[in-house]
């Protein structure tokens, strides 16, 4: 028994039936008025559509009944047909058998219901031959039969419209909640990055600024017990406070750049690369020299992301690369772009940095090149330098940020 159906759909066949059991009603009943079978036809009539509006109720609280229900109807059919006639078509009655047909596609299953009507047809045609004994009935029962035809295809194309669309508002809603759970994750990614952003400057805080503060604390101290003693020397330990207090300040100033380079999402990446090296020149004395192929804006996050690996690498260049000269290449022609960054320092094995816990700025380096579904290429060796290369950067054409 099929039981999720569409309320509409039931609406248009059972409303279509309706008509033709209405159909019928109106052309036979006036033959039989005033003759000694009125109230016989009427009987018959009316218990062929008291059935016909029960049926889909009480097929879905009683397993089976949809087969006993087809097999009264065609026994009232048969009467109907045969009851002595006053000139009456009753061929016509016939047409009850076509509501039947599309009853058998609803309420049963594809294959058993293409069983009923053909169980249908081949009673149209038996009845129309059986009440003619002639050629006509022939034609008239091929008639049927093509009318239960194509209330079969018209029902199971219906029928077939409705489950696909049951299926694809089922698709949907699995879209849905994959939608969601893909939402979940990204916040979730966000979050772990945000807690890594927020590590990394507390380390910077501490392996910099702390440092800094610390021999700040000492160097007045020092100042403070020379002004007792030694006043001569007390000059030369203020101007090392000034340097320490610059030094903080341009410290403070590179985390707050850090955290939000306002040169990427106003000049674009290019020119945030520049200034970038200005400010590495000024605060660890790095020369970073900055070559750009192609002069374009791109998408803010891949700008953001490739500013962010930049920022990674050369402050690695600063801690752990011995030199002062470092070189970013970023190719902006075309489509994939690229970047590189190089130095000719100390170096060192990609295959143990990377099971080593203190290279977080690697991880967080490969972790941007997979959130721009990039490639990532380390190349170094120790007292050999190192490059790192991101490739595969794809820009679809026409997005800008």
């Amino acid at each position: 028994m099929v039981k999720d159906l569409n309320r509409g759909i039931l609406v248009a066949v059972y409303g279509l039936g309706l008509l033709l059991v209405a159909a019928t009603i109106t052309r036979m009943v006036p033959y039989y008025i005033g003759t000694p079978y009125q109230w016989t036809v009427i009987a018959l009539l009316t218990v062929f559509l008291i059935l016909f509006l029960t049926e889909r109720p009480i097929s879905l609280r009683i397993n089976g009944y949809v087969h006993g229900y087809f097999l009264l109807q065609l026994a009232i059919r048969l009467a109907l047909l045969f009851i002595p006639t006053y000139d009456a078509p009753q061929d016509y009655f016939t047409n009850l058998v076509l509501p039947l047909c599309g009853q058998a596609m609803l309420s049963l299953p594809p294959r058993v219901g293409r069983y009923w009507v053909g169980v249908f047809a081949l009673f149209a045609m038996a009845t129309m031959i059986a009440y003619y004994h002639s050629w006509d009935g022939v034609g008239f029962g091929l008639t049927y039969i093509a009318g239960c035809i194509l209330i079969a295809v018209l029902s199971a194309v219906t029928l077939n419209a409705d489950k696909a669309r049951r299926e694809t508002q089922a698709l949907l809603a699995d879209l849905q909640v994959a939608n969601q759970k893909l939402e979940a994750y990204a916040r979730q990614a966000e979050d772990l990055a945000t807690v890594q952003e927020r590590n990394r400057l507390a380390r910077e805080l501490h392996d910099v600024v702390s440092q800094i503060i610390f021999s700040m604390t000492l160097t007045a101290q020092a100042a403070k017990i020379l002004l007792e003693r030694d006043p001569a020397r007390v000059p030369a330990q203020l101007d090392h406070l000034q340097s320490l207090s610059q030094s903080a300040l341009a410290e403070m100033r590179a985390l707050i750049q850090h955290l939000r380079p306002r040169t990427v999402a106003e000049e674009g990446l290019p020119s945030a690369l520049r200034q970038l090296a200005v400010e590495r020149l000024a605060r660890d004395g790095l020369i970073v020299n900055v070559q750009v192929s192609g002069e374009r804006r791109l998408p803010e996050f891949i700008e953001e992301g490739l500013y962010r690996i930049t920022q990674e690498a050369l402050s690695n260049v600063a801690k752990h690369a011995g030199v002062k000269q470092a070189s970013v290449e970023l190719h902006l022609e075309g489509d994939p772009i690229s970047l590189s960054i190089e130095d000719h320092g100390a170096g060192f094995v990609p295959s143990a940095a990377e099971n080593r816990s203190g290279h977080l700025g690697l991880a967080n380096i490969a972790d941007r090149v997979r959130a721009l579904n990039g490639a990532l290429t380390i190349e170094s060796a120790p007292g050999d330098g190192t490059r790192i290369r991101v490739e595969n950067i794809s820009v679809k054409e026409g997005e800008y940020a």
